[in-house]
């Protein structure tokens, strides 16, 4: 009984052992936009790869590095990094700042103004590319974004992404209305298997993206949803790539008749339908508004393995023998 249970137990670590190697993820790049300096702030803050950057979307200018003043504009899951200046604002703060995005002007084209990332995957083949952030939207911001995908580096041609698996969050947030009072409620995200991205914030209400600055650093939820994610397919030229690149573009309403210019751009907060103007899903009447990442992070995901399949096969046949034969034994 006791070699038994020793079988077991070696049974038991090898598959674990097995299970361990073949599920885990390595962190390539993230970028949490801490940096006070323009270089800093494109730049990934962590990762094993640490190479890549960030830039402006069709055309959007590329963005840079807040004011100095700035010093809270990210996510709250996001601890900040601790830097102590000797200019304007003088003092010790914990910075934590986003990338802002800007919302289309109007009218322009489809998927016209986003955020590129170039984040190399060199050494990672076979193993499944998955992008995940943070992310809020402002009033007049769009509804919809869209994920875009290049394997030629941020020059493109960037193409709708297939075949992949989006996440579907809900999230209690909470924020400011109109800037002044505290609202909170449940906001959702969902990632189709193309890319697309729908943005639902507060029931009803909209979270104003309040900015922490030097003398006032609380560090306000800003209605961030978190864990937003996006895996990319193997075989299709993403993994082991140092040119691979994504773009994140906001885009007008894609499953409406609403395709460009004030009729094209829909709310982000919560309502029924087109003509929900109580709730707040209504065409745009001006451009403007934005949204904001943070800690975006490109991690390789390898998949199930032949060795895992194998191995759980041996140990199993193993075992059965091994029975089979102390069986035998005892006959």
């Amino acid at each position: 009984m006791r070699s038994v249970a020793v079988s077991a137990a070696v049974a038991a670590a090898l598959l674990a052992g097995l299970a361990s190697s073949a599920s885990a993820q390595t962190v390539l790049n993230r970028w949490n936009f801490n940096g006070t300096t323009t270089a800093t702030f494109r730049t990934p803050s962590s990762g094993s790869v640490l190479s890549g950057t960030i830039g402006g979307f069709g055309t959007s200018s590329t963005p840079s590095a807040p004011l100095s003043t700035q010093i809270v504009s990210g996510a709250a899951s996001d601890p900040g990094t601790l830097i102590t200046n000797t200019t304007a604002p003088v003092g010790t703060w914990t910075y934590n700042r986003s990338v802002n995005m800007p919302s289309p002007s109007l009218p322009v084209s489809n998927t016209s103004t986003g955020v590129t990332f170039l984040s190399p995957t060199t050494g990672y083949a076979g193993q499944n590319i998955k992008l995940s952030w943070s992310q809020t939207v402002g009033f007049r911001g769009s509804r919809y974004f869209q994920l875009l995908v290049s394997t030629s580096g941020t020059a493109g041609p960037f193409s709708v992404p297939s075949g992949g698996t989006g996440s579907s969050i809900s999230q209690f947030v909470t924020g400011l209305n109109s800037g002044t009072s505290t609202i909170s409620g449940t906001a959702t995200v969902s990632v189709s298997s193309s890319g697309l991205i729908d943005f639902r914030t507060i029931d009803g209400n909209w979270v104003s993206q309040v900015t922490g600055t030097a003398g006032t650093p609380a560090n306000y939820a800003n209605g961030f949803v978190d864990n937003i994610s996006y895996t990319l397919p193997t075989a299709q030229g993403f993994e082991n790539n140092a040119n691979f690149a994504f773009a994140i573009s906001t885009v007008w309403d894609p499953i409406g008749t609403y395709t460009s210019g004030t009729t094209g751009l829909l709310s982000s907060f919560a309502g029924t339908n087109s003509t929900d103007v109580i709730n707040g899903y209504i065409t745009s009447a001006s451009s403007g508004g934005s949204m904001r990442l943070d800690l975006v992070t490109v991690t390789a995901v390898p998949e199930p393995t032949t060795s895992l399949m194998l191995g759980t096969s041996a140990i199993i046949g193993g075992s059965l023998a091994w029975r089979r034969r102390r069986r035998g034994e005892a006959v």
